[in-house]
């Protein structure tokens, strides 16, 4: 089953128990908005009242916005309005239209002429002149450019891939306080992707890379082979191409990342009209019924949670879609993984698709896989088409795993070991304790009596009180 992804903000920061009860295992947070202050009050939160749950933090990064400082006068088709930096002198300007921004690359790639969107393309300017601190623009509609919403010039890209020491605070703050994902805006190679890593290091937050213009997808395979997950963020996506080839260009995203088993998030306007009315559109239940068909990991609701007047129906939709089509894939023995040669199948590939087989028939009531590090579950989510169950002894990999999807993880009730089974008894045992049928047959996965390197190496079929009476 796809994840719902939650994003907090005003209207949902205290009401973490409820959207927990509702589903919700995966928490998103947006540093670009609030203070850090209110950002540590909130995952200390999430970790108190839902440990077991993970918490995506997105960084403000590459992505250009404007800064709280700007203008609350609504323009008009045809104003000069002026985007400066944070170093400018305002008063030097006889205007009321004057916009801050948070990154001034934007005045090494804006040139006189261009285009420039605003707010996820919902308005736009055309550059009059450009000089070393402000821009000046034409307004093309009639609008208002509110604070911290996005700047994008089309086709652009960032020929940087060092981090500036912006970017390092707010990955220090991530790793210092131990959340699960961090969000990176606009990975457009996999050397700014390859830098973040190690700048991360043995730390722990796991980087998802968030896809955002034509460069990430020209760049894409690079970029996949080295990432944990990515995000497709459709807001920047859609202006920095072509808001008419978003559906492509998603559709191709998700089928390269499913052949390598690498999380998708599929993010913005997931079910937008939400945030104003308790009804979706018939487009935003299609959009959502078609990620899922497509192998979507999670579906990320935004403002919808985080500012919108429905949080919670939002949440009971969106998870009522998800549903009916996750029936609909299981009725019709929909996504099958004809799309990987059998030729190319990795070891730890052989045996996911080998236990898809065993785990599909009506014999098993499921399957089971017992994981110390989770690392066999990237092979599994990408053979399985079915929600299965992942068993380890962390916290910490538990909340890794809350990403992939199908997947369900419990916590183990004992340590594993290395050199023994005994962890594998004592599961079947927690599970009877919790209300298992014990009669019932199960398909066990794990790694037993394995050499270096060796993922998912034992298939076992076995009824739960078969396995629990060597306790």
């Amino acid at each position: 089953m796809s994840k719902i992804i939650a994003t907090i903000g005003p209207v949902t920061e205290n009401s973490i128990r409820k959207l927990s009860d509702l589903g919700v295992k995966i928490f998103r947070l947006n540093l670009s908005h609030n203070t850090l202050e209110w950002h540590l009050k909130v995952i200390n939160n999430i970790r108190k009242i839902s440990p077991l749950s993970s918490i995506i933090v997105d960084i403000p990064g590459r992505k250009i916005r404007t800064t709280s400082k700007v203008s609350k006068e609504k323009f008009k088709q045809g104003q000069i309005i002026y985007l400066v930096s944070n170093s400018f002198n305002k008063d030097s300007l006889d205007s009321k239209f004057i916009y801050e921004i948070n990154n001034n690359i934007l005045f090494n790639i804006a040139k006189k002429g261009m285009q420039i969107y605003a707010d996820d393309g919902r308005i736009s300017f055309y550059i009059k002149d450009v000089s070393n601190e402000y821009i000046t623009l034409i307004a093309k509609c009639d609008g208002f450019l509110k604070e911290c919403k996005g700047i994008n010039i089309p086709k652009s890209f960032f020929d940087d891939k060092e981090l500036n020491d912006k970017d390092k605070f707010f990955l220090d703050f991530c790793c210092e306080h131990k959340v699960d994902f961090v969000g990176i805006s606009f990975v457009d190679n996999a050397g700014y992707l390859n830098n973040i890593q190690n700048y991360i290091g043995e730390r722990h937050p796991k980087v998802i890379a968030k896809i955002e213009n034509a460069t990430a997808i020209k760049n894409l395979s690079e970029i996949l082979k080295i990432s944990f997950a990515i995000m497709i963020d459709r807001g920047d996506l859609s202006v920095e191409t072509n808001t008419s080839s978003i559906g492509i260009l998603q559709k191709d995203i998700l089928f390269e990342a499913n052949k390598l088993g690498v999380p998708v998030i599929v993010a913005t306007e997931m079910l937008h009209t939400m945030q104003e009315s308790s009804n979706p559109t018939k487009a935003e239940c299609n959009d959502i019924t078609n990620s899922v068909l497509d192998g979507a990991s999670c579906l990320m609701l935004s403002g919808e949670t985080a500012v919108g007047k429905y949080p919670y129906k939002s949440i009971d939709t969106m998870k009522s879609i998800i549903d009916l089509t996750m029936k609909y894939i299981l009725d019709t023995n929909r996504n099958s993984p004809d799309h990987i040669d059998n030729i190319q199948l990795s070891q730890a590939d052989l045996m996911a698709r080998s236990v898809s087989l065993i785990a599909s028939s009506k014999i098993s009531n499921g399957l089971i896989c017992i994981s110390k590090t989770g690392e066999g579950i990237r092979f599994l989510a990408r053979h399985i088409n079915k929600d299965f169950y992942c068993i380890t002894d962390s916290y910490e990999i538990i909340r890794d795993l809350n990403i992939f999807r199908n997947v369900n993880p419990i916590l183990s009730d004992v340590v594993f070991k290395k050199n023994d089974r005994f962890h594998i008894y004592s599961i079947a045992k927690q599970l009877i304790d919790n209300g298992w049928n014990p009669d019932l047959l199960y398909t066990f996965i794990y790694v037993s009596e394995g050499g270096a390197g060796l993922r998912l190496n034992t298939i076992q079929i076995n009824y739960l009180k078969s396995l629990a009476s060597f306790i």
